[in-house]
């Protein structure tokens, strides 16, 4: 069993899990941490990319199982806040080796550009 904790990216827990991986991220930022209950063992966050769009801008697990479960789960979670805050559509970049793209692209992520590394994109389907 594991919970969702929604954050910024002033926590303290954020820092040191991200730091773990050898990033730091300090802009504004909706941040979600995976707590199985005696550690945190991913994270995942977003930033305002223009004014209808997000964009993903750390996905980090802690653990070899279960890891593409994790990913799914910090990711929908996070396309959720999104639409919730009335955003559009949302964006990641990756590198083209990057294990994240093919999770990505199974969560109906399009490659948009190639150029400097990979740009994806997801518009959010409305409901009305």
């Amino acid at each position: 069993m594991m919970e969702v904790i929604v954050t910024d990216e002033r926590d303290e827990r954020f820092i040191d899990f991200c730091m773990s991986f050898g990033c730091v991220l300090d802009e504004p930022q909706v941040v979600l941490l995976l707590d199985n209950y005696t550690s945190i063992v991913g994270c995942a966050s977003f930033k305002v990319y223009d004014a209808d769009s997000i964009e993903i801008n750390s996905l980090f697990i802690d653990s070899r199982k279960n890891r593409e479960e994790l990913s799914y789960k910090l990711i929908k979670q996070l396309e959720k806040i999104a639409i919730d805050l009335e955003f559009k559509a949302s964006y990641a970049s990756l590198d083209e080796n990057d294990l994240a793209l093919e999770i990505f692209q199974k969560l109906d992520y399009q490659i948009v550009s190639s150029d400097d590394g990979v740009l994806i994109k997801k518009e959010f389907r409305s409901l009305i």
